[in-house]
């Protein structure tokens, strides 16, 4: 009889999983990426003008920022003594061939799944920020040797593009040449990370519009207000691990979570907490294989972790909107979670 009302409950909660999934699919956004990518793949550079203008009559000043801003092939103005043609020609019969094989094996299965995930994201966004209107989103191949390869970036105030080239795998060959001396960053040149990248992009958007942040150069303020970047993401992405939100491999993120204790009393030995020292906020708060002064087997940005910590720490005690917590003044925040981590 325990057997049969154990084997229902566990039947119930799938049940209800699966139902919670489809409501959350239900009310996904629409998301179709642009496939800027695809179309230039098109392009005939025998027949260069006709191929410029197709692909200037359905990106228009896209197709102007791809050549100038991204990749620094030259202007597109032919008076310009550096014309991109012969550039972008070379590019085309070269670079971009092989790179887009990649992709097809790698990515194009798994773009509606993408998309689906995108729609998910900004079905979340849209609850916490009715006003902010859905992104339209393209995709680029933007070459490693380019003026910007960057893995994700608005161009203006409701357009984001992000580059493939950053989301081939961590196996993916070029990157063990291209990230020499920083092989930790190859963890984030994975599919999992495309829909938080955007979503980091959304929030930069987003805070460019609340009011101006109090200016505080103590690393604890700046902890928490890495810290409201992650939580953020809890909330918008409510179905990404922990560790892809920040960056960690699941290896790092356990160490912190066994650690929590002892990175705290780190903080307040060391009497560092209030520090207005440049160089440590950046050892504390940006990204890095380790954080200097603590174990080898820490992950950089251990301040970082930690404000989120706290931030969860006040916001399981005030459970503030998203949008307040993020306008939040971080002093009033550190003083009300009360944060005290235990001991394992």
């Amino acid at each position: 009889m325990f057997r049969i009302s154990l084997y229902l409950s566990i039947i119930c909660v799938l049940v209800l999983f699966s139902s919670c999934d489809r409501k959350d699919s239900a009310g996904a956004v629409p998301i179709k990426i642009k496939r800027f990518d695809l179309d230039l793949r098109k392009f005939d550079t025998t027949n260069f003008g006709i191929s410029e203008k197709t692909m200037i009559q359905k990106y228009g000043d896209v197709y102007t920022f791809y050549i100038e801003k991204l990749m620094g092939l030259g202007s597109i103005d032919a008076k310009n003594s550096y014309y991109y043609r012969p550039h972008l020609s070379n590019f085309l019969s070269e670079e971009y061939p092989s790179i887009m094989d990649t992709l097809d094996q790698n990515i194009t299965p798994k773009v509606l799944e993408i998309e689906k995930e995108l729609g998910i994201c900004y079905h979340h966004l849209s609850k916490y920020f009715p006003e902010k209107k859905t992104s339209t989103i393209y995709s680029f191949f933007i070459s490693p040797n380019g003026a910007n390869p960057i893995s994700a970036f608005s161009y203006g105030e409701d357009t984001i593009g992000f580059n493939w080239f950053n989301y081939l795998g961590k196996n993916f060959s070029l990157y063990k040449t291209i990230y020499e001396g920083y092989s930790y960053m190859i963890e984030w040149n994975q599919r999992d990370y495309l829909a938080r990248n955007i979503m980091l992009v959304e929030y930069n958007l987003i805070r460019e519009k609340q009011a101006a942040k109090e200016v505080h150069s103590e690393l604890i303020y700046a902890m928490l207000e890495k810290g409201k970047e992650f939580y953020y993401l809890d909330k918008i992405c409510p179905d990404m691990k922990d560790a892809v939100k920040i960056g960690y491999t699941e290896a790092q993120m356990k160490w912190c979570e066994e650690n929590e204790y002892e990175i705290w009393a780190y903080f307040k030995e060391n009497k560092v907490l209030y520090s207005t020292e440049v160089m440590v906020l950046k050892r504390m708060t940006e990204e890095g294989p380790t954080t200097p002064g603590m174990p080898s087997e820490s992950p950089g940005m251990v301040g970082a972790w930690t404000g989120w910590q706290i931030i969860k720490a006040y916001q399981s005690r005030a459970n503030k909107p998203l949008k307040e917590l993020l306008a939040a003044s971080p002093k009033e925040i550190l003083k009300q979670s009360n944060y005290k981590p235990k001991k394992q």
